[in-house]
């Protein structure tokens, strides 16, 4: 597999673009990504683009060519170094791909040095350019430093990006949630439980509005039919807020609460029914208690 959208997704999203010639064959076509990994070059703050690319492409005793996808300068500007698989990680032993090397992950080298200020500029630019990606594939982030860290007995241990990871991934989800109107971070039990929930309730409503008293019942049908593609996209969206543990219940429940009060009372005493068997009637007990 070779990645031949780098250029058109994030020009997509409003950046500037520079293809480094020999691109599109560059790297390995034994490629199979699923995530995007963060890196920066560590380089002298007075590093040129030329020489920085130039490592990439002709990489390092420990780093055989080609060192990385995408390169970010500290003006914003993004270079696309190569297609297929680069040689930017080892596999990893923490974060959230774990177990994952280079087969898997997109590598992105941002030009910065050690104890260098991340420019407003620079880190907009990184933040605009993940979600892109983040955007088109659905794919997950971490950095450097989250993938291979000290503490686990090997000796290949790195600390870049030099930024808070949770907090690059808040500002991507917070970007992707002002576009797209996505719904906050779900763990993938989560998502799975919502998607189970919401296509059990899309089945038990088809069924209902196949009788000959369903008319009208098409609408409360189609909410689900629409919730269903909802979270099927939080689902391929939000793998890039892999192991986040915040989640915006009201959200979730608001959701569900407008798709009830939309239904007529029969099709809300179906669902409960089928959700909470034989507490359902000890539920409209209480509910009747409370009235």
């Amino acid at each position: 597999m070779r990645i031949l959208w780098f250029v058109d997704v994030l020009r997509a999203a409003g950046l500037t673009v520079h293809e480094v010639s020999g691109w599109r064959t560059r790297g390995s076509a034994t490629f199979d990504p699923r995530g995007i990994m963060c890196h920066e070059t560590r380089g002298s703050r007075n590093s040129t683009d030329t020489a920085e690319i130039r490592v990439l492409l002709e990489g390092s005793a420990t780093a055989p060519p080609p060192i990385a996808q995408l390169y970010l300068s500290r003006t914003g500007d993004w270079h696309v170094i190569a297609s297929g698989r680069c040689n930017h990680a080892l596999v990893g032993w923490a974060g959230p791909f774990k177990g994952v090397g280079n087969t898997g992950l997109v590598g992105i080298e941002a030009q910065h040095a050690l104890g260098e200020p991340w420019t407003a500029r620079q880190y907009d630019s990184y933040v605009r350019g993940v979600a892109a990606m983040v955007r088109h594939t659905g794919w997950g982030v971490a950095g450097h430093k989250e993938h291979q860290p000290a503490g686990y007995g090997h000796p290949s241990v790195k600390t870049d990006p030099s930024f808070d990871m949770d907090q690059f991934r808040r500002d991507v989800a917070a970007l992707l949630a002002d576009e797209e109107d996505i719904m906050p971070a779900l763990s993938d039990r989560e998502q799975r439980q919502l998607l189970k929930y919401a296509q059990d309730v899309n089945y038990i409503l088809w069924q209902g509005a196949q009788k000959p008293d369903g008319s009208g019942r098409t609408d409360f049908r189609q909410y689900f039919y629409d919730l269903q593609a909802l979270l099927v996209e939080i689902r391929a969206n939000q793998q890039a807020l892999a192991g986040k543990d915040w989640v915006d219940e009201q959200e979730i429940v608001d959701g569900v609460l407008r798709g009830l009060g939309g239904m007529d009372l029969d099709e809300v005493a179906k669902v409960l029914r089928t959700a909470l068997g034989e507490r359902a009637a000890e539920l409209g007990r209480k509910l009747a208690a409370t009235s």
